[in-house]
């Protein structure tokens, strides 16, 4: 059976990423998966939410200081939010499409590990994905996600133009 896996970020432009899987499925007549993929957050020493931190061994709570970590349960909620977010889109997309769809968000601070190892967890046949248009020297610096989920990929990978310039 296909096992097809849209990586979404919530935004607008990554709507035809979800389209697109949805028509693929449609086709072939597998099973589609929606997947969001979360920074993990700190709490810093204002109280104020952190994403994009990879927490290292020194980081552990207690360590910290002026941390409130009662209030460590906003992290928590990021994640739940963001689960909720990805299974309200899927809904959207099973009512639109008529298929069945999984979503979930998950949190990583490797979006590229993340995504393939929910490829490896729910035996995932194909890959599709978005892909914005950077700038030459912001390509150059920082590659990009979608560059990086290709070439990491085991499993075929369908990238889909988003953004202004793309033609759907």
């Amino acid at each position: 059976m296909v096992r097809i896996l849209a990586a979404t970020d919530f935004t607008e432009e990554g709507q035809a990423v979800l389209d697109f899987a949805a028509e693929m499925v449609c086709k072939t007549g597998g099973k589609m998966y929606l997947l969001h993929a979360v920074e993990p957050c700190i709490i810093d020493a204002a109280g104020s939410l952190t994403g994009g931190t990879s927490m290292g061994a020194g980081d552990i709570p207690g360590s910290l200081p002026n941390v409130d970590y009662q209030r460590m349960d906003a992290c928590q909620a990021v994640l739940s939010i963001a689960d909720a977010r990805a299974k309200q889109l899927g809904e959207q997309i099973s009512k639109k499409w008529g298929i069945p769809i999984y979503a979930k968000a998950e949190e990583s601070d490797d979006i590229v590990d993340c995504v393939h190892q929910f490829c490896r967890r729910h035996n995932i046949t194909q890959l599709v994905i978005g892909n914005r248009h950077h700038s030459l020297l912001t390509s150059i610096l920082l590659g990009n996600t979608a560059e990086k989920l290709v070439r990491a990929a085991s499993i075929p990978v369908t990238v889909v133009p988003c953004g202004p310039k793309a033609q759907h």
